[in-house]
């Protein structure tokens, strides 16, 4: 039968404007199935800053980018990439905001229970807090 879960990772992001194609915090590791689907990410913005958000998915670690930095995977690390998934439907709240990116359907397989991913800006947001951004996986198993 079927399971399902969820990986929270609060992401540690800088509180200087980024720029479209930044890195948004570093990049993350979750523990999860060894193959299943995400289904769903869930972004909770504490600053509602509500700007776009692509999350790139890697079955290895990369090297990092500078936090605020263009993102710039290399070419090698490039082919170890699973996907990306565009954050782009916002939910505006008095002080917050929740992006969602529904039935994704993105198939995976890893190396030994660990998936990694980068959140990159595509816009030009300017956080209050480290502690702003949240991200959630939902996954099928």
């Amino acid at each position: 039968m079927p399971g399902r879960i969820s990986g929270l990772k609060n992401i540690d992001v800088d509180t200087s404007i980024y720029a479209s194609g930044d890195a948004l915090g570093t990049v993350q590791s979750v523990t999860i199935p060894l193959g299943g689907v995400i289904e769903s990410i869930v972004v909770n913005d504490r600053a509602k800053a509500s700007v776009n958000l692509d999350v790139v998915f890697f079955k290895t670690t990369i090297a990092e980018t500078a936090e605020n930095g263009a993102f710039d995977p290399s070419d090698a690390e490039l082919t170890t990439s699973l996907g990306s998934v565009l954050v782009s439907t916002w939910k505006a709240f008095a002080n917050s905001s929740q992006g969602v990116a529904a039935n994704i359907g993105l198939v995976y397989e890893t190396l030994g229970g660990t998936i990694y991913f980068q959140c990159v800006t595509r816009g030009a947001p300017t956080y209050v807090a480290t502690t702003d951004v949240e991200v959630i996986l939902g996954i099928v198993y």
